[in-house]
């Protein structure tokens, strides 16, 4: 059994959720710059409905090709993780005790503070605000538009049925809706892809401040950011945009994202 995490390690733990495909692991990789803070790779632990230690709820983590490449990365070995999924008692204890195994086996000592990037762990949200008390929950929210033309592009993930990357968005944003005023505001963080895009330095500056997490100066430039890039304008036909439009234009509204006016510009440049 590995070590219990450093007290200081578990102070205030982060969880970057959200969609698939809205930068999640873009910011993961600028968090990563700050001395002392780790991530493993995406866990998964607090995503799945099944409770921990039933059949159900061991059976992802154990025949999951991913998450055992995931472990791989990590270094932490099947052994380890096996022996972690019999004495663990919950999904907190689990998720702290890899965090404590991934920084053991990376020679990673004491004082350090620990975050999770799983963006399919809003499905757990809940189960996060309960088990982690301290814990901070940042949600990533990207252009719909271009979240849905991704999976369907499948370049990192692909999901081929058009309601199914509908789905992967709009489930997301509506979980988040739903648990967000139930919590602190202390706790609760959403940030638009594309405005981290605009002033990383700006952004990212306040993720850190929101995590409580000290960090150097200069850790992140504007040159760091980048225009996204609307891929939906030659990956989603006109019937596909529209659909994503009806499906998840009120809930875009109130994020600042028109989808109407953006798909009715793009039909008149394309004329």
């Amino acid at each position: 059994m590995t070590q219990a995490l450093p007290p200081m390690a578990d102070a205030r733990p982060l969880f970057i959720v959200g969609s698939m495909r809205s930068g999640t692991t873009w910011v993961r990789d600028l968090l990563r710059r700050i001395p002392g803070f780790i991530c493993p790779e995406e866990t998964h632990f607090m995503r799945w409905s099944d409770p921990f230690r039933s059949p159900g709820g061991l059976r992802p983590h154990r025949r999951n090709a991913l998450l055992r490449r995931h472990r791989e990365i990590d270094g932490v070995d099947e052994a380890t993780f096996d022996l972690l999924l019999r004495r663990c008692a919950n999904k907190a204890e689990l998720q702290r005790r890899y965090v404590g195994a991934f920084a053991q086996a990376n020679r990673i000592d004491a004082p350090f503070r620990w975050f999770d990037k799983t963006p399919q762990n809003i499905y757990g949200l809940p189960l996060i605000l309960g088990q982690f008390p301290r814990a901070r929950v940042l949600h990533l929210v990207r252009n719909p538009l271009n979240v849905v033309s991704s999976l369907q592009l499948g370049r990192q993930v692909k999901i081929p049925d058009l309601q199914g990357a509908i789905n992967c968005w709009s489930e997301a944003v509506e979980i988040w809706d739903a648990m967000a005023p139930l919590a602190p505001p202390s706790r609760m963080l959403e940030l638009r892809y594309e405005d981290i895009l605009a002033d990383v330095p700006a952004a990212m500056t306040r993720i850190a401040a929101f995590a409580d997490i000290p960090h150097p100066d200069h850790l992140w430039s504007v040159g760091d950011g980048r225009a996204d890039v609307d891929q939906w304008r030659r990956v989603l036909s006109p019937t596909a945009a529209a659909r994503v439009a009806r499906r998840c234009g009120p809930i875009a509204a109130s994020r600042g994202y028109d989808l109407g006016a953006m798909i009715a510009a793009h039909t008149a440049r394309a004329a």
